[in-house]
């Protein structure tokens, strides 16, 4: 039988800067882990040497604000890892991310309320928010986990475009429920297929175990994580606005 396929998506799009630090997490990736196959997903317009050298495979996408999504959708290959282009690796565990998926087709980052310090917004009348976007490693051979990704593109496309949202009885917009607050974030679109799409009520989707330390974002406090950091995430909307 063959083996699957193994490899990291990273998704650069809009601003130079993030194909810059999407450059940095491709080396960083391949400095404790060198046999490893990166693709990257970026606009042709950024592309240069650098990222020819350092990467497995590149697909061109556009600049819609969250390409990050279609470049998971479009990921090569059998069994993905997905990681933020605004963090860098700095554990050689990074090797052994395909190891942990439990069972599950698709496992992400948790969003606990004992870290709702970092998070802009968690609890809504009509749930909570429980898995970060920021990291994901999903298996796609799968064709459930093939379609969710590309409907979780589509539909936070339509999200952002304030062509959907949940309905009430009536056909009106629940803005009760779903206060629009939270049409900002493909966190919300992510929540809506888990939870309240009955095509993916079946895919197993779990929280990668000492989840803190594969996403660690800046501003986590240290009593979240014992265990050395994987990934460090910058996140810094400030930054995010940089074209140099």
């Amino acid at each position: 039988m063959d083996q699957p396929t193994k490899g990291y998506v990273i998704v650069a799009s809009r601003t130079k800067f993030f194909y810059v630090s999407a450059c940095n997490l491709i080396e960083s990736i391949l400095d404790f882990y060198p046999e490893a196959k990166c693709t990257l997903v970026t606009e042709e317009r950024f592309l240069d040497d650098r990222g020819k050298r350092i990467t497995d495979q590149i697909i061109f996408c556009d600049d819609h604000k969250r390409a990050k999504l279609w470049g998971m959708a479009k990921s090569p290959y059998d069994l993905t890892f997905y990681i933020d282009a605004d963090t860098e690796v700095e554990h050689e565990d990074i090797a052994t991310i395909f190891d942990l998926f439990e069972d599950n087709d698709m496992m992400f980052t948790g969003l606990p309320e004992e870290r709702s310090y970092c998070y802009a917004e968690l609890k809504f009348p009509g749930g909570q928010f429980e898995l970060c976007g920021a990291v994901c490693l999903y298996d796609m051979r799968n064709p459930l986990v093939r379609d969710f990704m590309q409907d979780w593109y589509d539909l936070t496309v339509e999200q952002y475009a304030n062509r959907w949202w949940p309905t009430k009885e009536d056909g009106t917009w629940d803005e009760d429920t779903y206060p629009r607050s939270l049409a900002r974030w493909d966190q919300f679109s992510l929540w809506w297929l888990v939870n309240k799409e009955p095509k993916y009520q079946s895919l197993k989707v779990g929280i990668l175990d000492d989840d803190a330390r594969w996403n660690w974002f800046s501003k986590y406090k240290f009593k979240h994580n014992e265990k050395p950091i994987v990934i460090r995430h910058y996140s810094s909307a400030a930054a995010k606005q940089q074209d140099f």
